[in-house]
């Protein structure tokens, strides 16, 4: 019995012969682990000295009509890198005024970027959809992703946001913080004064005197009926916007309807009346081979236009027809008429330039805003269209031999007059349009607005993951270490 006890004694392990080496060797353990430490902390960083940067960070919201297309209301193409252009940065550098810092050291201390609150949400909600185990189907696929795409793309073009390094100014925040409202003050300020981006329109004609080009009283009535049509489209495009119309030129009291009335009064009794003289019956005309040169040449003009205002209507009408099968084909999917609908496609599959072009050009095509501006397009060719064949119609007709008592010198001072007073005219289109303009110069708020406070950021390459890295490093060299003073305690080595 004593003998059975004594072997079960001996089969014990002794855990003071395990614990005493590892502790003897504990300085070479600790020391193994932060070997394995450091070079963990040399890679992650590049090198043993650390970059830490400080910045001030602003957020611009872009809120003037057409921003999220990247347009100005006067039609001129808008990006945001202008807060950034070299004409605002040289009028900024100029402002401060200062001998701290060069040009091209306050040029590569500022970056902008496009931001805007809420796309890390946005991002995580695409993100869980397309993770999930189960798939999508090619519709919650497509629809999720446009979304998130149109919402980004839109987004990225009214909200940036405007970084400084304070390391340029010292760390001086207040310094920074004047710095970074200047930007956009000042490229509001060059955007609206020097450039007019919210000018809805210019005045078309300057003068009208300088028209007065031709003794041929054939020349001179159709360069009349051309500056008729010009400040006609001019009153139609500013009497479309609301806040033009209460507008008066203080000098005639005539407001844009105004405007109106007397231009298509002086068509009605006057310029037709005078053009159908002078084209059809040809009063005042000298010699008739250039009369009738002239006629054939404009009515070869007017053909020409009107076979390529034909063909372009064509191709507005192909565009919608391909819109309406596109459609017609999309409402039969969803119908279930087709499987598509449950094809599982994951996002791997697809490269995200291929995905953002077909789903933009998907979604316009799918767009009812988009096929109606075709439409609108569309009817607008066709009107100039049947313009330009009632003017081909008009010199197509031949003189009926009708004798006319108005002789060419009566014939040219109706013209003068009616000059006088299309010159009446543009004159006040002139002021109501100076007036319409001048209105949205007033509020600098039209351009930009900042959003929240300016605040300031610190960014390390000593980060949190980086610190974490370097932990286990050191614990898993504490380990290796250990494992080797085991073994060669097992080996018999000391």
């Amino acid at each position: 019995m004593s003998t059975e006890m004594q072997a079960a004694y001996n089969d014990e392990i002794d855990l003071r012969t395990l614990i005493t080496p590892v502790w003897h060797a504990k300085v070479w353990i600790i020391s193994i682990g932060l070997m394995l430490a450091l070079l963990v902390f040399a890679y992650q960083l590049g090198g043993i000295a650390l970059d830490k940067t400080r910045s001030a960070n602003v957020q611009v919201h872009f809120n003037f009509k057409g921003a999220d297309s990247g347009s100005y209301p006067n039609g001129t193409s808008f990006s945001p890198q202008e807060l950034l252009s070299g004409s605002v940065l040289s009028e900024l550098y100029r402002k401060l005024d200062t001998d701290d810092y060069t040009y091209e050291q306050l040029v590569e201390a500022i970056v902008l970027k496009p931001n805007f609150n809420g796309a890390d949400q946005l991002a995580v909600v695409v993100t869980d959809l397309v993770s999930q185990n189960k798939g999508l189907s090619t519709k919650e696929f497509s629809s999720a992703v446009s979304e998130y795409t149109n919402t980004l793309t839109n987004q990225s073009k009214t909200h940036i946001s405007l970084a400084m390094d304070l390391n340029l100014v010292s760390g001086n925040f207040e310094k920074a913080t004047y710095i970074l409202t200047q930007i956009p003050t000042i490229w509001a300020s060059q955007a609206l004064e020097d450039r007019g981006v919210l000018s809805t329109s210019i005045p078309t004609i300057s003068g009208l005197s300088a028209r007065l080009i031709s003794d041929e009283l054939l020349v001179r009535v159709n360069v009349l009926s051309d500056t008729h049509s010009l400040l006609s489209q001019q009153v139609e495009l500013l009497i479309n916007s609301s806040s033009n119309r209460t507008i008066t030129d203080p000098s005639s009291n005539f407001s844009l309807s105004d405007l109106s009335h007397n231009l298509a009064m002086e068509d009605k009794y006057r310029i037709s009346i005078l053009k159908e003289l002078i084209v059809k019956h040809g009063i005042g005309v000298s010699d008739d081979d250039w009369y009738e040169g002239f006629r054939d040449a404009r009515l070869g003009k007017l053909q020409r236009e009107r076979s390529s205002l034909e063909r372009l209507v064509i191709v507005y009408e192909d565009a919608i027809n391909q819109f309406n099968q596109q459609q017609n084909q999309l409402a039969n999917s969803s119908n279930g008429t087709s499987n598509t609908d449950q094809t599982t496609v994951y996002a791997p599959q697809y490269g995200e330039d291929v995905i953002n072009t077909l789903l933009q050009l998907g979604s316009k095509m799918a767009d009812p805003a988009y096929r109606k501006e075709l439409l609108a397009e569309k009817i607008a060719l066709s009107t100039r269209l049947q313009k330009i064949i009632t003017e081909i119609e008009f010199y197509e007709s031949d003189n009926d031999g009708t004798k006319q008592d108005l002789s060419a010198d009566q014939v040219a001072k109706l013209i003068n007059e009616s000059f006088s007073a299309l010159d009446k005219v543009n004159t006040a289109l002139i002021k109501i349009t100076d007036i319409a303009n001048a209105s949205r110069l007033d509020d600098r708020g039209e351009l930009y607005d900042l959003v929240g406070k300016i605040t300031k950021q610190e960014n390390s390459n000593l980060s949190r993951s980086t610190l974490l890295k370097v932990i286990l490093a050191f614990i898993v060299g504490c380990m290796l270490a250990t494992v080797i003073v085991l073994f060669r305690r097992m080996m018999g080595q000391p």
